[in-house]
């Protein structure tokens, strides 16, 4: 009688983890935000694009504005987070902000059609990037505010400061806008470091 020949045991493919799950449906939301905006997306386009099931979708993020506050903060706030919490802040010290915008903006860069749809997505009020960013704006500002007091005594309101993230904002869209270049992004980090160093220079003595 004939011994039978083993056959190889075909195993079933694994399932993606949850990790990588979330990797894909952000890949896919980014995809369909960039040209149409989020309000304009379902959660059940951004599963046929990432090719999961809205149980999946769920099972990864609690709804849409969940995904959006883990894109801004992958893509910016994570950061911008990471200068603040540094024990050496040293906004008057050129060498220390150079060293920061130049990190910082390198960073965002590299996710810049992520950063590109967050700035257009928080000019519109209805918009969940709005109160994402605003939020994550009014935390920082605060930070840097409480700075200028500890080192002049004294500081501009918080608005102030909140002007000052955004033009720094501004300038990293307007970087990516005109081409996202090295002289684009060299240019957007020369503004950024100017505007800082000013913001934070101690007043003139009376």
């Amino acid at each position: 009688m004939n011994t039978p020949v083993n056959q190889p045991i075909k195993r079933a493919q694994q399932r993606p983890g949850v990790q990588q799950q979330r990797r894909d449906i952000l890949a896919a939301a980014v995809a369909l935000f960039a040209p149409a905006g989020s309000s304009s997306v379902s959660v059940s386009a951004i599963c046929q694009q990432a090719g999961v099931s809205r149980d999946t979708f769920y099972r990864c993020f609690n709804n849409k504005d969940v995904l959006i506050d883990t894109l801004y903060q992958t893509s910016v706030n994570d950061h911008v987070s990471r200068v603040m919490e540094m024990a050496d802040l040293d906004y008057s010290n050129p060498r220390w902000v150079h060293d920061v915008v130049d990190s910082t903006l390198d960073s965002i860069m590299e996710q810049a059609t992520v950063a590109q749809f967050l700035y257009i997505e928080a000019a519109d009020p209805a918009s969940p990037a709005y109160r994402v960013v605003n939020e994550a704006y009014d935390k920082v500002a605060r930070k840097m505010q409480n700075w200028a007091r500890s080192h002049y005594g004294e500081a501009p309101p918080l608005e102030y400061y909140r002007a000052l993230l955004m033009a720094a904002q501004w300038l990293v869209h307007n970087a990516i806008h005109t081409g996202g270049g090295p002289g684009d992004i060299k240019r957007a980090k020369q503004a950024c470091e100017a505007l800082f160093l000013r913001a934070f220079a101690p007043a003139p003595a009376q």
